[in-house]
């Protein structure tokens, strides 16, 4: 613990972060000199929800004040948020022996590491919510774990892909509708002011945002089915006019298609009610998500990272070495050292070294795989009990 705080430390005071650091600082700036309202109007690439938003305010006007980098004071509670999440993580292990050692890997990571402490975006904050929720639902505390599912929505909206899961892992229609109902309110309490100002803007850049196809300016694609099509596919100008209608149409449609994937494996692994069960499910539909989705940034494998470890090892070891291999090779290179020291130059360094690629080919190509193996493997389970139980509707007491 003490090894990771030092690292994290050193991240947050002396490095400079990515340009999220810089978009950040823009917004802050935006909102503090035109409101919330009058900024997500000039920047429709505002797409954050207005808590968020007023507090970096807020935390501008402190740097301003008191000379300490809007950098430091972005990252800092992240990194803090990310001691929290190691604690969820040793809690809901309390079962295993292993739980000191999966704590300490989770807190010493590379990604975790990366994303809390240098990256530079609240992204953080939704496995946090997300663990604490799972956590108190295995306490038996149904509105307490929606009050903290749904305060995470005024931070970062990914953990909405969770309900489903969680819908399914409580026992009983009322405490599921209790705990809808609590998300529901928790969330509006911070969106009620924006949305009785202007509910058409905060619908369409916040509600409406669903992440970018991002690639460098040499091409490369950071992710994604592109990657994939890159890989095995032979160069565009060589396709059939049906192969390229094909292809803009996966790509444009990837997201709905996942998120389809993601209800459906939800409710293939709905016999799933203990706390790490329900843990590994939430692990295999954040998988669906960067695995079928062309939509991606760097930051968003922070939505589901501690929920790896809950999950098979032949899936949680490869993620956490490919996954963390390609960011911490790529913000190497694009930093110019190891240490992450200095200028991170997306823009100008736009030829990434083989390493980088062969770790974005190996993660993308792992991602997708695993997608379809989580969704298959749920779905046999499903038809095996069917033929076991031909006479019952439903699997209730099936062990998935």
């Amino acid at each position: 613990m003490v090894l990771g705080a030092v690292v994290r430390i050193y991240l947050v005071v002396f490095t400079e972060g990515t340009s999220d650091v810089a978009i950040w600082q823009q917004h802050a700036a935006g909102i503090r000199d035109s409101g919330l309202i009058g900024y997500y109007h000039s920047n429709p690439y505002m797409n954050h929800p207005p808590f968020i938003g007023m507090v970096m305010s807020w935390l501008l006007r402190i740097a301003d004040a008191t000379g300490v980098p809007f950098r430091v004071l972005l990252r800092a509670p992240f990194a803090l948020l990310d001691a929290g999440t190691t604690l969820l993580l040793f809690l809901l292990l309390r079962q295993s022996p292993w739980r000191f050692v999966v704590a300490a890997c989770y807190w010493l990571n590379p990604l975790s590491l990366i994303i809390s402490a240098y990256h530079g975006n609240t992204d953080s904050a939704v496995a946090f919510s997300v663990l604490l929720s799972v956590w108190l639902l295995a306490r038996g505390k149904t509105i307490p774990a929606g009050v903290a599912l749904g305060a995470g929505f005024w931070i970062k909206l990914p953990g909405v892909l969770a309900i489903p899961t969680l819908f399914f892992f409580i026992r009983g229609w009322r405490r599921r509708l209790i705990f809808l109902a609590t998300i529901g309110i928790t969330a509006l309490l911070t969106y009620l002011p924006a949305l009785i100002q202007d509910a058409e803007v905060v619908r369409t850049n916040v509600f409406g945002y669903h992440g970018q196809m991002l690639r460098s300016l040499s091409g490369q694609p950071v992710w994604g089915l592109k990657v994939l099509m890159f890989m095995f596919l032979p160069p565009p100008n060589q396709w059939s006019p049906g192969g390229i209608h094909l292809a803009n149409f996966l790509l444009q449609h990837s997201w709905t298609m996942a998120l389809i994937c993601l209800l459906l494996l939800a409710w293939l692994r709905r016999s799933n009610h203990s706390a790490p069960e329900a843990c590994a499910t939430l692990a295999a539909c954040y998988t669906i998500i960067y695995g079928l989705s062309n939509n991606w940034a760097f930051q968003y494998f922070a939505w589901s990272l501690p929920l790896w470890f809950f999950a098979t090892r032949w899936f949680c070891v490869p993620a956490l070495v490919l996954a963390g291999g390609y960011l911490y090779s790529l913000y190497w290179y694009l930093c110019g050292n190891p240490w992450l020291y200095g200028n991170w130059d997306f823009v100008g360094r736009p030829d990434w070294p083989m390493v980088v690629i062969d770790f974005r080919n190996a993660a993308v190509l792992f991602f997708f795989i695993s997608a379809w193996v989580f969704l298959i493997c749920a779905l046999v389970k499903q038809i095996a009990a069917w033929m076991r139980r031909p006479d019952s509707g439903h699997i209730g007491n099936c062990k998935s």
